[in-house]
């Protein structure tokens, strides 16, 4: 909306309201010829007139100009109003220009047969993809129905929303467009709650810079680009040249991909690109994909790179510092060039399920980490119908791959593996699978030089499980480091439960001396049902400074054969070593869950008690939250039972340091052990681990004699008390079902108590008494 005085032009558009919406776009005034006679202005009261003038413009500030689009429109005489709408985008964006005003399609259909080209700051809204539909009659190899082009580093400040885009691809001989929407150096450009399906080539490309296939940092990145809540369905080409993707990003600082529905599996075999893919070799810093859907076509080739197809659903190009979580994948996650510059971390990945419902015969990988992996963390995901869970593929120390290659070298060479963590995931059924590959939980590949450079490298407290019938040879694999000039350090294997593989559940290099492992901690694993007696294989002799021990060859008594938690019964439960993860009970379990606990929401870094005038302070930071609900605090007296004392809401999302405290004002005398339950918002939750703290304090109650009789359904309790008073004596079984809840009256000195019970099955109980001051818990046997 355009107001003139005298000889300037204002564009009124720094906030504006339209259909109840709020905008805020900056203010522009540029010079323009004017026609108007302003002779009447100059001769009365100029100094009114500007008063006047500068009043207008704040109030009518408010306000800036929506265009309509109608299928029943008219490009020759319509004027863009709702009366009089015009007929197509291309008008449409061709008369728009100005920034702040917004182009709306009402409901229908439309067919577009020229390219339109959108100004910054103007935006493009539908009335819902159900309901506005534009189709693509463009042709022409790289046609574009809808291009946002400007050098880079520009502020698009512009959103495009509810509508679906229609390219008309039906196969490779009959389709139209082949690229939905290209975006090229602008920041702040957001597409949501669209549909985008049938582009031949791709759906949408974010290109954050002018640079084409830049082998080094361009430095220029986009920033504040967002794609969320729309679904890109059959609109990623693989050409046998190149497999393109359904969202295309590149040269991208912070950019969210959350809320969608990619799936690319609608065409014929070899010929399905990737749901996401980098653009211009990646150059990705700080970027989040959470909460999506994305689904390859299931891998039909005999060996990777058949016909130039991958099982990629993600694959990217030098990355630092972006996080992966929430998603449920069919196909890979592949990483190139993975340094983490000023970042915590080069990628977090974690709560994710990357599985393939129904078993593809052939080769499908996890996770595929090429090259320079740096700082990686894979926690807390399912991988479920894989052939290969995570898998490091290296290349010689000297080849740089072609990207960024640093003079001198890095330590290690441009294939260094450097302090990566892999913990809590399960891996299960992992197959052996037709065609070329290497089948493991977890391995180390060296592509034709057999020379991987580890420094550091810790895989802790995964569950790691066969495929009956077609299992791999081994669960974790090192058995590409033959050369020479192989060397692995700092390397621990800790806490996991690896079950069915045919040779051996751990295995290094044959070959004597060829090993190349100097320190390595192998301890508290359980391997169950795997070849070489359940023992690590290490047929060119042990590492150097080898540690092994605590490990065990029992069943460990799984809830099912597809449910990998463990039973009350296992083994397990208690059996591992601590190694900075939180646990419940006094060590940590075998295996990627705790018993009882669900999925982790928050990354808690540290939880601290101490005491202060008869309080006990707790502390907790945590390091970043996703979707977090609350923290419960529980407190016990004997360390395994607990019972909740208070609440803390949680940040909900955070990507940096958050800082928690919580006061227990009224502690049990004696010792109190205090943890956290980290409850996330769908429900799901985990225990942090356990701090203890005394209280100078005797404790005023306590258990003596304690006998259960499953048999004759009667508890037979003595319970000593410093002092009259009531209490509440409960007995809990295993599940947490609460069999007696009484109330009791204790004199001071010994009280021997008779209850009778129901009859009980025998098992492990929990007597817990509780008065005004404290709460005590004892676990007991029925017999």
């Amino acid at each position: 909306m355009i107001y003139r005085f005298a000889n300037f032009v204002t564009e009124i558009s720094p906030v504006f309201f339209n259909k109840y919406r709020l905008y805020q776009y900056p203010l522009k005034t540029k010079n323009i010829p004017m026609k108007t006679n302003l002779l009447f202005v100059r001769r009365h009261a100029p100094a009114v007139f500007l008063t006047w003038a500068m009043v207008l413009c704040v109030s009518i500030a408010a306000f800036a100009t929506t265009y309509y689009v109608s299928p029943l429109g008219n490009d020759a005489s319509g004027t863009g109003t709702l009366a009089n709408p015009w007929k197509t985008l291309k008008k449409a964006t061709t008369s728009v220009t100005a920034a702040g005003n917004i182009i709306h399609l009402v409901a229908g259909t439309y067919t577009e047969t020229q390219s339109s080209s959108l100004a910054t700051g103007v935006s493009i809204e539908g009335e819902g993809f159900a309901s506005t539909l534009v189709v693509s009659s463009i042709t022409g190899q790289w046609s574009t129905l809808l291009t946002l082009s400007s050098g880079q580093d520009t502020n698009g400040n512009q959103s495009i929303s509810g509508i679906s885009f229609d390219g008309q691809y039906v196969n490779e001989t009959t389709n139209k467009t082949w690229i939905a929407i290209w975006i090229t150096g602008r920041s702040n450009v957001v597409i949501h709650d669209c549909k985008i399906i049938n582009f031949r080539d791709r759906g949408v490309i974010f290109d954050g810079n002018d640079a084409t296939d830049p082998h080094s940092d361009p430095g220029h990145y986009a920033t504040g680009n967002k794609f969320y809540n729309n679904t890109v369905l059959n609109s990623a080409a693989n050409t046998g040249n190149y497999g393109a993707g359904l969202v295309n990003i590149g040269g991208q600082l912070g950019m969210e991909i959350y809320n969608n529905t990619l799936v690319q599996d609608q065409r014929a075999n070899f010929k399905n690109g990737w749901p996401i893919k980098y653009w211009d070799e990646g150059w990705l810093k700080g970027v989040k994909i959470y909460n999506n859907t994305l689904t390859k076509a299931p891998y039909v080739g005999s060996y990777p790179g058949e016909n130039g197809d991958w099982d990629f659903a993600i694959e990217f190009f030098n990355i630092q510092g972006i996080e992966i979580y929430n998603n449920t994948i069919q196909g890979s996650i592949d990483l190139n060039y993975n340094r983490k510059g000023s970042y915590a971390f080069t990628a977090w990945i974690h709560h994710n399920t990357l599985n393939h419902s129904t078993l593809n015969s052939n080769f499908e990988s996890g996770i595929i980490l090429e090259f320079r992996t740096e700082s990686i963390i894979i926690e807390d995901n399912v991988f479920n119908n894989v052939c290969s869970g995570v898998q490091f593929n290296t290349r010689g120390v000297a080849n740089t791959g072609g990207n960024n290659p640093e003079s001198p070298a890095p330590a290690g060479g441009y294939s260094v593996l450097s302090n990566n963590i892999i913990r809590r995931n399960l891996f299960s059924n992992v197959y052996q699978g037709n065609g070329v590959g290497t089948a493991a939980g977890i391995t180390v590949i060296s592509e034709g030089t057999d020379d991987p450079q580890i420094q550091g490298l810790d895989i802790y407290n995964n569950t790691i499980v066969a495929k009956s019938g077609d299992a791999p040879w081994i669960g974790i694999d090192f058995t590409s480091m033959g050369a020479a000039t192989a060397s692995g350090t700092n390397i621990n294997v800790r806490n996991n439960v690896v079950v069915g593989f045919g040779d051996a559940w751990l295995k290094g290099t044959s070959g004597a001396g060829n090993t190349h492992i100097n320190g390595m901690v192998v301890t508290h694993n359980d391997a169950y049902s795997n070849g070489n007696s359940n023992a690590p294989s290490w047929p060119g002799g042990n590492p150097i400074n080898y540690t092994a021990n605590n490990n065990r060859t029992l069943n460990p008594m799984f809830v099912s054969a597809t449910n990998f938690a463990l039973q009350a019964a296992s083994p397990l439960i208690d059996a591992g070593v601590n190694v900075g993860i939180p646990f419940v009970g006094t060590a940590p379990d075998g295996g990627y869950k705790e018993f009882g606990s669900g999925a982790l929401p928050i990354f808690l870094v540290d939880f601290t008690a101490k005491e202060n005038n008869g309080k006990n302070l707790l502390n907790w930071n945590t390091a970043s939250e996703i979707n977090s609900d609350y923290f419960t605090i529980e407190r016990s007296t004997d360390g395994r039972n607990f019972s909740s004392i208070g609440r803390v809401n949680a940040a909900g999302f955070s990507s940096t340091e958050t800082t928690y405290s919580f006061t227990d004002a009224s502690p049990a005398d004696g010792k109190n052990f205090y943890r956290l339950v980290m409850t996330d918002r769908d429900g799901t939750f985990e225990y942090s681990k356990v701090v203890v703290i005394t209280n100078k304090k005797n404790g005023s109650i306590s258990f003596g004699y304690v006998n259960l009789s499953a048999s004759s359904g009667s508890a037979s309790i003595i319970i000593n008390s410093s002092k009259s008073q009531p209490a509440t004596l409960s007995l809990i079984d295993a599940t947490g079902r609460v069999v007696l809840n009484n109330p009791i009256q204790l004199q001071a000195g010994m009280n021997t108590i008779s209850k009778n019970i129901p009859a009980l099955p025998g098992g492990v109980y929990y007597l817990r008494l509780f008065t005004s001051d404290e709460t005590i818990v004892k676990n007991t046997v029925a017999r």
